[in-house]
């Protein structure tokens, strides 16, 4: 017995297994993500709910999403050895989360069950992308990269399952299943995980007031508020995209008519080409620098977006939407990278907490505003044109930040 234990420690010990169940687990926590996306037009149509009603949630989603960034980065930096107990906490946070949608009666505890999903998926990046970050300091880009290629996987299935559901049962027996896996996987992750955050040497603790403060210090890095603004001009494009992309679809009147499953289909390309783009990404910019990926990234993203509603419903809008997958999660990872290359060690989950933080609270007006664009410029298909203008300005941005081509690193 002894001799299978001292097998099994090393093993969790290993930065490569490590890689691996921290990528497992955020394809997990993104199956459940992109998948409530499909779920929202047969939510709206069951409830009776408006295009207002819809923006509320979605901005509550975001918010919520944003809060729990901004102040559970500094709490998870100053928590480092319980960071399997967080990941875990995710998985169970999940399951509860997405019962809690089937379940709710009315628009008001649809609103609580909301703000339930905002926390799993928002919390696993913090001490998932701060644990890499301190194992992979010479391939920083490529480990955040593989985290992202596991994300990619849950974007495929999450629309792909989300839909064909839907397609046999009701939204509120799809949601009633969706608690099953997380839960077994919760097992998983505490398990494989439970050891991260408490092997060599810990950091020095410091009172939270004191770690508030060094956040906030971070912010008259102009390098760290650039590229924070270049990810929340970016992500606030995405999230139109990932929010109104399903109703586009869907829609018989100012979209495609699309099925359920159809839908889902061409969801999971817009969300999942990661799978193709994101090692070779993250390797790149490991090996070239951020910029030289993030600029023509952002650009091709941009123009691709742009030209999706010309194409309409012809076979063209399978490449289109494939080529905008290619770089909507892998080239926000990019962007993690390039500020945990700023920031020093013990903080990397406060940086990327106010990545996602202040994209999220800044982002909670954007459903209201794409729903402006939506009932005045076109209907949902103007989504694309917003997204793509808020890329093309991510691009901009990038091309003046004075971001240094990186040195080698040994890892720790």
């Amino acid at each position: 017995m002894e001799q299978v234990v001292q097998a099994q420690a090393p093993l969790r010990q290993n930065r490569g297994f490590i890689l691996g169940s921290l990528s497992f687990g955020h394809g997990i926590s993104h199956l459940y993500d992109q998948g409530f996306p499909i779920f929202m037009p047969a939510i709206a149509a069951s409830m009776s709910l408006n295009t207002v009603q819809v923006a509320t949630l979605l901005s509550i989603r975001q918010v919520g999403s944003g809060v729990v960034n901004l102040g559970g980065g500094v709490l998870v930096d100053m928590l480092k050895r319980q960071w399997g107990l967080i990941l875990t906490g995710c998985m169970l946070g999940s399951a509860l989360a997405y019962a809690s949608v089937g379940a709710s009666p009315s628009f008001a505890f649809l609103v609580l069950a909301v703000i339930l999903i905002s926390i799993p998926g928002s919390l696993w990046h913090l001490p998932a992308t701060a644990a890499l970050s301190q194992r992979f300091p010479d391939r920083r880009g490529f480990a955040v990269a593989m985290h992202g290629f596991g994300s990619s996987i849950g974007n495929v299935l999450g629309p792909l399952m989300a839909g064909g559901m839907l397609t046999y049962m009701l939204w509120r027996n799809a949601l009633f299943l969706y608690t099953i896996p997380a839960l077994l996987l919760a097992g998983f992750v505490w398990w494989s995980l439970k050891d991260v955050g408490r092997e060599g040497v810990q950091e020095q603790q410091t009172a939270l007031g004191s770690r508030f403060r060094h956040g906030l210090s971070l912010l008259k890095n102009p390098v760290v508020m650039a590229l924070i603004l270049t990810a929340t001009l970016r992500g606030i494009g995405l999230n139109a995209l990932f929010h109104w992309t399903p109703f586009y679809l869907e829609d018989p009147v100012t979209g495609l008519g699309m099925s359920h499953f159809s839908a889902g289909y061409h969801f999971a390309l817009l969300t999942g080409m990661g799978i193709v783009s994101a090692p070779f990404i993250g390797a790149a910019s490991d090996r070239f620098g951020r910029k030289m990926v993030l600029v023509p990234g952002l650009i091709c993203a941009s123009l691709l977006s742009f030209v999706v509603v010309s194409v309409g419903d012809s076979l063209l809008l399978i490449p289109v939407f494939a080529g905008l997958g290619l770089f909507t999660f892998a080239l926000h990872q990019i962007i993690q990278a390039a500020v945990l290359d700023v920031v020093g060690r013990g903080t990397e989950a406060t940086a990327i907490g106010l990545i996602f933080g202040l994209n999220g609270i800044i982002g909670g007006a954007s459903p209201f505003i794409a729903t402006l664009i939506i009932d005045h410029f076109g209907g949902f298909g103007s989504i694309f044109y917003y997204a793509g203008v808020l890329t093309a300005v991510s691009a901009l941005i990038v091309v003046l930040i004075p971001l240094r081509q990186r040195q080698d690193v040994n890892p720790a």
